[in-house]
């Protein structure tokens, strides 16, 4: 693909706005802290850990012998409105997947996804039909997944509380891990048949209420 090609067909504000995103984002930590956004890098780190601990994602605990805790790391994402200006200062705790080792920190990953045409039918009978769809988006989806399996992460860094060996034994999927998506899947499916919605046998990613 010919990227200065796609570089000549977009305005010189969307470039603009690109080279702008890309730079300011930082790539690690001390990069975020040590450059002149560090107070708003410093604020989002906090809310994501915050959110983190009340939602009881994880309890510090002594690592059990023989076994070794994955790692993480906190990604900075900067999100910009349609007009290019700087809306939020995003940081998320994610745990660093390729070093989970199968059997120990993770067994089954398959979680199903909808099929397109699933969707398409589903379009074409609303607009057949004269009906209205509604779209909604679930935040931090994956952290409402409960874990099975017994996962032990590295405490993250900026928030390692000091003279203590301690990990986080976690409870709640994360972002990066190799279940997450499947962990979500097995929580929503418990979710809408609790309030009498069935899963389709030609399509594990649609629910209809029967009547």
């Amino acid at each position: 693909m010919n990227h200065n090609k796609m570089d000549e067909d977009k305005g010189p504000k969307e470039v603009e706005h690109a080279t702008i995103a890309f730079s300011e984002e930082p790539q690690i930590m001390e990069e975020a802290l040590n450059g002149e956004d560090a107070k708003k890098w410093e604020m989002a780190m906090q809310e994501e850990y915050d959110f983190l601990v009340v939602n009881n994602t994880w309890s510090l605990v002594p690592l059990p012998k023989g076994r070794k805790p994955i790692s993480c790391k906190w990604v900075f994402k900067i999100k910009h409105g349609v007009h290019g200006e700087i809306e939020r200062y995003k940081a998320r705790l994610v745990v660093r997947g390729f070093t989970q080792t199968f059997k120990v920190d993770y067994n089954e990953t398959f979680a199903p996804v909808a099929k397109f045409v699933s969707i398409r039918c589903i379009l074409a009978l609303a607009a057949i039909q004269d009906m209205e769809i509604h779209q909604m988006d679930v935040k931090t989806t994956f952290l409402n997944g409960d874990l099975e399996e017994e996962i032990y992460m590295e405490q993250p860094q900026g928030f390692t509380q000091e003279g203590e060996h301690l990990v986080c034994k976690l409870h709640k999927s994360m972002y990066g891990l190799k279940q997450s998506p499947r962990a979500w899947n097995k929580k929503l499916d418990v979710f809408l048949k609790s309030i009498k919605f069935v899963r389709s046998d030609a399509d594990f990613s649609m629910y209809v209420v029967q009547v």
